[in-house]
């Protein structure tokens, strides 16, 4: 196992343009969300020489595939003035092409994801620095969600090519603060990938939800190990 100090991330204030209106002059939440990055890393021998375990595993998927780390944060501000935020979700799209024409390659899928799962015993907000790579460059996990307990962030959809996650607000816990997230995607060694990101947020008004949402422009492109 090793451990990967989650570097700082350069941060863009979102505008969240409304699902229902979705012009440029309709309905936004401004103000509400920060977002953090992305960024991404190659996981190369170097990165994960300490741990022979990780190195084998490495060198086996050498000829096909290739690993990145991706690093990114969600940023809530509860006392901003305006509706209460009931959930936020961030979704990934990975994609691939071939670098040659006609080449044929598999789609990027998001490997391992953290955290996985949180509830109501963890404290909102707190902003880890460190993850922790085990067996087959999965993440770590902490102490299984006991029965019963709300969570109030989960990682959705891992080992597939629309990876995200959704933050909720629950009875205990508000959304509020600094959540680092990180993924380990696993790529076609012989492709061009990206990652195309969107931050989703939902309020409520009264009785009444409204969804917001917005898609960055760029997708991050995911640079091959040299």
């Amino acid at each position: 196992m090793i451990d990967v100090i989650l570097p700082d991330l350069p941060e863009r204030e979102l505008a969240l343009l409304s699902e229902e209106t979705p012009q440029p002059t309709g309905p936004r939440l401004a103000g509400r969300v920060i977002l953090g990055g992305p960024v991404a890393l190659p996981v190369t021998a170097e990165l994960v020489g300490p741990d022979p375990d990780l190195l084998d595993f490495l060198r086996t998927e050498a000829d096909n595939a290739v690993y990145h780390l991706v690093h990114l944060s969600v940023t809530c501000a509860r006392d901003t003035p305006g509706p209460v935020l009931h959930s936020v979700n961030l979704d990934v799209t990975l994609t691939a092409e071939p670098v040659r024409r006609g080449g044929t390659v598999f789609q990027p899928v998001a490997w391992s994801m953290t955290p996985r799962q949180l509830t109501g015993q963890a404290v909102a907000g707190a902003a880890e620095r460190a993850a922790h790579l085990g067996p087959r460059l999965g993440f770590r996990h902490g102490v299984p969600t006991a029965y019963g307990e709300r969570v109030w962030l989960e990682a959705r959809r891992e080992l597939r090519s629309d990876p995200g996650w959704e933050i909720r607000r629950t009875s205990a816990v508000r959304i509020d603060g600094t959540y680092r997230l990180a993924m380990v995607v696993r790529a076609p060694r012989a492709a061009v990938s990206r990652a195309a990101v969107a931050v989703g947020a939902t309020v409520r008004e009264g009785h009444t939800l409204r969804r917001f949402r917005h898609e960055l422009a760029d997708p991050l492109r995911l640079a091959a190990p040299r």
